[in-house]
């Protein structure tokens, strides 16, 4: 897998060269950017920052020019990126040059431009000096309706490879040190690797019994799925999979990325072994391209991400357990506290009722969806048995009734 990595750097050069000056050279010159900015700590070297996990993802509150905002932290993300929230709006920030940044999805590149900010601070350690890709949200494919954005940035590589991150879900915790992470009993340690401002561990996909693969997996915290997989890889392999196949969506910054979901017998990851690993098949022409571990998984442990000192490790806490949407229905978050409805999974419960894309999602079961969590949601639509979900269209409701998928989410 490491030939493809060096592919993708050519690729890369090549396009620089042709493409000297346009937004795309620029979204490259963006990874460097920041190269020479350090953080200041402001006491100890270990510090608790302000969190908060929502579906499968890591959130942590950060000031930014002395203005509060809530920031994913993303892992597969190069650099920083702010969305022109009304809260970003309100900073007033400058405009340099053009960018293009791209992501999961089928409709091309988002548009976006750098911009200057003064000083970003997660609460006990600072940046000054950082420069900031900034996205116009309603010109951006991730979104569906500008009030989707519930966040108002993305915390990337160039802040995050200062730090030893412990991410822990199940206590809402994440704290980041300067220091070198000292490991748990049970900690079991895996091996980190840096490239083009993405970090790797190496892994084992067993997708029978005939075919196991072991490669590299880049590691995404801004992923709330499982495992990303290219669906070239199987396809060109002649690999069978034995598992049943749903057709499913995920949503990023090139829109939306239809793909099948499938689960396979297992993943390992160093002396870690996770059996029944759900699996996105993501539509692509290079069978090396998304091998990605995503949040889903890395929840159901502690998980330390080690940058300086290149060590990731992943402390049990719980056996393992995985979610599947057996109602069908990818929902959203939008600033009024309804959800959006983004994908109808066909064949699956919702896809035989009126409920449609762009729908907004007012109750579920008697409870406002106002006081739903999108992590709830996710919870309930993996438990068997009838949901009543309520629509603002027409005022209507639906009973859906949630059943075991033959093949994929009974094994």
């Amino acid at each position: 897998m490491q030939t493809s990595l060096l592919k993708a750097l050519c690729i890369c050069v090549i396009t620089t060269v042709s493409l000297a000056g346009c937004s795309v050279a620029n979204s490259l010159r963006m990874m460097q950017i920041n190269s020479d900015v350090d953080p200041v700590f402001t006491g100890d070297n270990r510090v608790a920052l302000d969190a908060v996990y929502e579906g499968e993802k890591p959130y942590v509150y950060a000031t930014v020019n002395g203005e509060k905002l809530l920031f994913l932290l993303d892992t597969g993300a190069r650099f920083l990126i702010l969305m022109d929230t009304p809260k970003v709006r309100a900073l007033g920030l400058n405009r340099g040059f053009d960018l293009a940044l791209g992501g999961w999805g089928e409709d091309g590149k988002s548009t976006a431009y750098q911009t200057d900010i003064k000083r970003i601070d997660l609460g006990g350690v600072y940046f000054d000096g950082m420069k900031a890709a900034l996205i116009p949200v309603s010109k951006s494919h991730y979104y569906l309706r500008e009030d989707e954005a519930i966040f108002d940035g993305v915390i990337g590589h160039d802040m995050m490879r200062h730090f030893a991150w412990e991410f822990d879900a199940a206590a809402n915790e994440i704290v980041i040190s300067n220091e070198r992470y000292q490991p748990e009993q049970n900690a079991q340690h895996i091996a980190l690797t840096s490239f083009m401002n993405k970090i790797r561990v190496d892994g084992k996909l067993t997708f029978n019994d005939s075919h196991i693969v072991e490669g590299e997996f880049i590691i995404d915290t801004g992923s709330r799925h499982y495992v990303k997989l290219s669906s070239a890889y199987p396809k060109e392999n002649e690999v069978e999979i034995a598992s049943t196949r749903v057709r499913a969506a995920d949503f990023g910054l090139s829109g939306k990325a239809e793909h099948d979901r499938v689960t396979l017998p297992s993943l390992s990851l160093g002396d870690v072994k996770i059996e029944n690993v759900k699996i996105n098949l993501i539509p692509g022409d290079d069978e090396d391209d998304w091998w990605v571990i995503g949040n889903a998984l890395m929840n159901q442990f502690k998980t330390v991400i080690d940058y300086p000192n290149e060590a990731f490790y992943l402390i049990p806490q719980k056996p393992f357990v995985t979610d599947y949407n057996l109602v069908g229905l990818e929902l959203r978050k939008i600033r009024s506290g309804e959800f959006v409805v983004r994908y109808v999974f066909p064949d699956l419960p919702a896809s035989h009722t009126d409920i449609q894309v762009g729908d907004l999602i007012t109750s579920i079961d008697g409870r406002s969806a106002k006081h739903i969590s999108l992590s709830e949601f996710n919870d309930m639509a993996s438990v068997l048995g009838q949901k009543e979900v309520c629509i603002e269209r027409e005022n209507t409701c639906f009973e859906l009734n949630a059943q075991h998928i033959k093949g994929y989410s009974d094994l």
